[in-house]
């Protein structure tokens, strides 16, 4: 007997992979998460992290990061998408149909730590 999402278990599973996509990708070095007041109303947004429900309990990932300095950005974003993929298919019944990472911009270090 399959569950049906309705509009407040739509509410809690996506602050549960919101918070594990956030966590997961805080986790990877040289990034950094970004936080957002946007609110819409075919995504959930906060963070820095949307997610969009489909159908057959699959979701998307959108992520909004900043890379530091120094981190090359293919590398920290492959590894961002495999380990928020990995943490929200370990912790939930969904499957993770893509993991959008968005690189917003690179931050560079004070002119004091160079």
């Amino acid at each position: 007997m399959q569950k049906e999402l309705n509009a407040k278990n739509l509410s809690v599973f996506s602050d549960v992979i919101m918070s594990l996509a956030s966590d997961a990708a805080s986790e990877v070095d040289g990034v950094e998460v970004l936080r957002s007041r946007d609110h819409s109303k075919r995504s959930i947004r906060g963070g820095g992290v949307s997610v969009y429900f489909l159908p057959n309990e699959k979701v998307t990932v959108d992520l909004f990061v900043n890379i530091l300095y120094g981190y090359r950005v293919p590398v920290v974003v492959a590894e961002v998408q495999q380990k928020v993929k990995a943490e929200i298919e370990g912790a939930t019944r969904f499957r993770v149909h893509s993991v959008n990472v968005q690189v917003m911009s690179v931050i560079f270090p004070d002119r004091t730590d160079l």
